[in-house]
């Protein structure tokens, strides 16, 4: 932290007069470079001073404070010690070179470059401990989380308090290099966040439950539906235990939750009626009964099977049973017909697609073929086109016509046969031959 003592800097000004507050490497140099300088390493001052505070604001996302509290205390005064140098020439450059203190042989600049180095070391530092018990203490961080999910501390506030200072103290045995310790002792802790999440998920899905059904025993409900009952609390149970082997299978922890409240409410059902037929008189009897029957003969006569009252109520019951399993056989059967027909009739409309994107490719190579087709005849019509221009440029002579012979008659008894004369291949000519040439070959 820069500490000044205003009597000391007046005594140091009287003896130390040969002391400049320009530093001896920046004195030397021309004014023009020393400036640039100057507002270079301001500049770069600032950025790492704004650098800073951004890392600082992010390490309260990351917890460093309860990771690393003395690291990031200490990191916390090194930039706040950077800031008040920086203060003295944030507003006035020429200050930046001056001395930081009547001590100190710093200047301004320096101590504030040195004040964020060593906020830099202490955030890296708290980082590097933060890494580490993140990895040591896997298993304890990873419940913390799921007590966090859960909010195990809105349900048992001290115990989660207290589960916390106990990871805390780990934690710090990491952050003082002792991490034996906190390996150590972590099974215990994670033992007792265990039975905390079992405890939160508890209440969570079951203490509406668990409420009824110590109601309904101060209630006096086992002397009327004792079976019923207990059925209900040995379902309730059983849910219990499912959440103590398996805290985190929410989706069966909520069915099992569902079955021991509807074991509940079930018992409650039943005592209610058996508390009504024990208040009734026995002249009662037969008219309660017989309004049981209605009720069966409602669903029988809606259901289509008939009157059923010549039969004993279990046996009307069973009937209604079967009678309903027979038409929803039927009816699943009809819809399974249903269902396979939809099928095939998707089946075809996708052969369908199938085809008619086959026959667009089809179309689409056919019409690119003829295009293929139709640029080759063209080429090769040019390339004719272009023969044809050559050999009439180029005037090749023709072959001399064959001399014509007269057919030779045939001659009388007395007169003397003409001799055949054998007519050769006459020869061209070459063209531009010497005369002599063309003379004695005529001859």
């Amino acid at each position: 932290m820069k500490k000044e003592f205003r009597i000391a800097a007046i005594v140091a000004a009287i003896t130390l007069s040969g002391c400049a507050s320009d530093s001896n490497s920046t004195a030397n140099l021309p004014l023009e470079t020393n400036q640039i300088q100057n507002e270079t390493q301001i500049q770069n001052v600032t950025q790492a001073l704004n650098l800073a505070n951004n890392t600082l604001e992010d390490s309260h996302k990351m917890e460093l404070a309860w990771f690393a509290t003395v690291q990031l205390k200490d990191a916390v005064d090194a930039l706040n010690e950077a800031k008040e140098y920086y203060a003295e020439f944030e507003h006035d450059p020429s200050e930046a070179n001056s001395s930081a203190g009547i001590f100190s042989s710093k200047t301004n600049i320096q101590a504030t470059q040195d004040a964020l180095t060593e906020f830099n070391v202490y955030i890296q530092k708290a980082n590097a401990i933060r890494s580490e018990a993140l990895t040591v203490l896997e298993d304890a961080f990873s419940y913390r989380k799921q007590l966090d999910s859960i909010e195990a501390l809105k349900y048992y506030p001290t115990t989660a308090k207290q589960l916390e200072q106990q990871l805390k103290k780990l934690v710090n045995y990491v952050a003082s290099d002792n991490t034996e310790n906190a390996i150590k002792y972590q099974p215990d802790l994670v033992r007792k966040q265990r039975a905390l999440e079992v405890k939160t998920v508890t209440k969570i899905y079951l203490s509406d439950s668990q409420k009824e059904l110590k109601r309904q025993k101060t209630a006096g409900i086992s002397r009327h539906a004792p079976e019923t009952l207990r059925h209900a609390e040995a379902t309730l149970k059983a849910a219990e235990a499912f959440i103590n082997a398996e805290p985190r299978a929410i989706s069966r922890i909520t069915d099992k939750a569902e079955e021991a409240r509807f074991a509940l409410a079930h018992s409650l059902q039943i005592a209610t009626a058996v508390k009504k037929l024990k208040a009734m008189p026995e002249s009662d009897y037969e008219r309660h009964i017989v309004s049981y029957e209605k009720i069966l003969l409602q669903v029988s006569v809606a259901l289509g099977s008939g009157d059923l009252r010549d039969q004993p109520i279990s046996q009307q019951g069973k009937h209604l049973v079967n009678h309903i399993r027979t038409n929803l056989q039927g009816q699943n059967d009809s819809l399974i017909a249903q269902q396979k027909a939809e099928a095939e009739l998707e089946n075809k409309h996708d052969q369908n697609s199938a085809l008619q994107l086959q026959l667009a490719e089809f179309k689409a190579t056919s019409a690119q073929e003829r295009r293929v087709l139709s640029e080759d005849n063209n080429r090769y019509l040019q390339q004719i086109a272009e023969l044809s221009a050559q050999l009439n440029r180029a005037k090749l002579p023709q072959a001399a016509p064959l001399k014509q012979v007269t057919p030779v008659k045939h001659a009388a008894a007395d007169e003397k046969p003409v001799q055949k004369t054998e007519v050769s291949a006459i020869e061209t000519p070459a063209e531009n031959a010497p005369a002599e040439t063309t003379a004695e070959a005529t001859s």
